[in-house]
């Protein structure tokens, strides 16, 4: 059964001085003297300690943000981490009427919650979430069908992975460029100083090309971003797993290129299948301040991923 964004509306409605006291006190009180004494020479060395205490509890915090970023995000020589930027249009197959509302509501209010552009009620699906007992036979059915869907730049390879793949949820992320400028997706015309370089070549063959106003190292003139994914999630596999937990692991997976083998040592979602048995873990605080950096920062900047963390630290300790 497919369940449409339609749903979205009606499924949101339900989800809805330190002090120092010792001794010294009472030889105060028995002969006040003229003027304050001076402080005790401990006192000075415990404010250091204090200081130092805090000085380590956030370069600790910054050790695990930076880790938390570099483990869970792909790391591309010279592109951007992907992201949506048109209107996210989800669709839900494979679960009973009631549970996919409530992941269709779950991830609105997560992709809402991060900024993530989000389709309204009619659209045409470009997100699909579908639970099925035979996740393999169903991918080269649909790839079967729809060739371009799963087809990849690098090769056959990719979906090879994915078939064999074994994990209770598979995810295929297709992306394109776009114009960092302009927004604009695909062949752009050439500027007539470009005629006669051989980038005419570039445009016939499909490949995207961009007009760039000023060349410059510290920001990308393309863009990498999602056209569609799939997420196929093997209903064997998530049995013991609440309906909560699979809407919100979708959610991270589905707005978000995840690395699914990413060690994790703070509270997330993405631990949900990291053991024998999957985790208690929902989505955390650490994993709604990644989406929420993700779609915050400033996508062409070569300093991406240090100013996702410094957007998250300051969500996660504000």
């Amino acid at each position: 059964m497919r369940y449409a964004n339609g749903r979205r509306a009606a499924a949101l409605a339900a989800i809805a001085c330190f002090a120092c006291h010792s001794g010294a006190s009472a030889l105060a009180a028995a002969d006040p003297p003229a003027e304050a004494p001076p402080p005790p020479a401990q006192s000075a060395g415990l404010d250091t300690v204090t200081i130092e205490a805090e000085r380590l509890k956030k370069k600790e915090l910054e050790r695990q943000v930076s880790h938390f970023v570099d483990a869970v995000s792909p790391h591309y020589l010279h592109d951007s981490l992907a992201r949506w930027r048109k209107p996210i249009c989800p669709l839900v197959a494979g679960l009973p009427r009631d549970q996919g509302e409530f992941v269709l509501a779950r991830l609105s209010q997560i992709a809402t919650t991060s900024k993530a552009p989000l389709a309204g009620e009619h659209c045409k699906p470009n997100l699909y979430i579908v639970v099925t007992a035979a996740p393999r036979a169903l991918l080269k059915r649909w790839a079967a069908r729809d060739k371009v869907f799963f087809s990849n730049p690098n090769g056959g390879g990719y979906f090879r992975d994915l078939i064999g793949s074994s994990r209770p949820v598979r995810v295929w992320y297709r992306t394109e460029f776009t114009d960092a400028e302009t927004g604009s997706v695909g062949p752009n015309s050439l500027a007539p100083g470009a005629l006669g370089t051989g980038l005419e070549t570039l445009q016939e063959s499909g490949i995207p090309t961009f007009n760039v106003s000023r060349a410059t190292r510290l920001r990308r003139s393309a863009l990498q971003v999602f056209d569609h994914v799939a997420v196929i999630v093997d209903a064997e596999r998530v049995r013991n797993v609440s309906v909560e937990q699979l809407a919100d692991y979708v959610a991270m997976v589905g707005l978000s290129e995840i690395n699914p083998d990413a060690d994790i040592a703070v509270p997330s979602v993405l631990r949900l299948f990291h053991g024998a048995e999957p985790s208690t873990d929902t989505m955390s605080a650490w994993d709604a301040a990644y989406l929420s950096s993700l779609y915050s920062i400033e996508q062409a900047s070569v300093r991406e991923l240090p100013q996702m963390k410094t957007s998250m630290l300051k969500k996660v300790a504000p």
